[in-house]
């Protein structure tokens, strides 16, 4: 009935349903028999879903549409991100917030994932080719024992309306607790990036923040040669604004908290903040992170690298 893998013939995953390489669209659809349906652990270190829900009828549209929801340990809190739309024909009307507070939301989340049974779907993973938007969405969770539960759908929704309310309502309720107090960005005064690369190259830039302003970068490459191409140009006053925008929206001075992505990036990078008072933080640019901030890093990198 099922068959599996070609490719990994030991790795427990069996393909439920597969086009073929001569199918142009058409729905891949794996399952990773190995993938438990039970999780033991009571501690959870990360939770992440994401999935346009089925609204009961066309008639209340004031239920709950979209769902989208971040939770990872940063430093000595937490950091949230909640996603969410209202019915059916407001899905694209999204109200996104994202949060760094104290409490840990960790032992609730382990309540609602055990409660709603979304270990079930472990392993499950299906992907329709050629769909004008995603209709459904994936999970990911992880727990400090290693185990996951990690399912995707992007034809129909993956969770069910009471399970995403009661998403919504737990992130939102610890948004409301104590946050953890993060720098100004209007305190920025000079911004600086590294890249390492792994032929020996390297590309630094040093931004500074004028008080008019405006601001200087100076930038310095080497790529597969010994010349060094340095440059110093000024930047003008819009796009330190945005700079600064594009580090309050995206949350990125809590960035060096949150845990290390599994994707080995093609080189190191570092942004460093340095402010007013002296205080310096530096993010690596190879944090976990939600889908709707992860380019503000880039979006910084490239002001600072091709830009100027």
């Amino acid at each position: 009935m099922f068959k599996r893998s070609k490719e990994k013939p030991d790795d427990g995953i069996v393909v439920l349903r597969d086009p073929g390489p001569q199918v142009c669209g058409g729905t891949r659809a794996t399952l990773d028999t190995r993938a438990p349906k039970e999780i033991s652990s009571e501690e959870m270190i990360l939770f992440d879903a994401t999935s346009a829900l089925n609204v009961p009828s066309l008639g209340e549209d004031d239920r709950l549409g979209y769902l989208s929801a971040f939770a990872a340990p940063c430093g000595e809190g937490t950091f949230l991100l909640l996603e969410t739309a209202i019915g059916f024909r407001r899905r694209d009307e999204k109200d996104l917030r994202w949060a760094l507070v104290r409490e840990s939301v960790f032992p609730a989340l382990v309540r609602l994932v055990n409660e709603c049974g979304l270990a079930a779907e472990n392993g499950h993973h299906s992907s329709t080719a050629g769909l004008p938007e995603n209709f459904g969405g994936s999970v990911t969770v992880r727990y400090a024992s290693g185990e996951t539960v990690s399912f995707s759908d992007n034809q129909a929704p993956v969770l069910s309306l009471e399970t995403a309310e009661r998403i919504a309502d737990l992130f939102a309720g610890a948004m409301k607790g104590e946050t953890l107090p993060l720098p100004d960005p209007a305190d920025l005064r000079e911004i600086r990036f590294c890249e390492n690369r792994e032929d020996g190259g390297y590309t630094r830039a040093a931004l500074t923040l004028n008080a008019d302003g405006t601001g200087t970068n100076k930038k310095a490459s080497r790529y597969d040669g010994p010349k060094v191409y340095e440059s110093e140009k000024p930047v003008d006053a819009e796009t330190v604004s945005s700079i600064r925008q594009t580090a309050a929206e995206t949350g990125l001075f809590a960035w060096a908290g949150l845990p290390v992505s599994d994707f080995k990036p093609l080189s190191e990078k570092t942004l460093t903040f340095v402010f007013g008072g002296g205080e310096e933080i530096s993010v690596p640019g190879d944090r976990i992170l939600p889908d709707q901030i992860r380019d503000g890093f880039f979006r910084i990198e490239l002001e600072m690298t091709t830009k100027h």
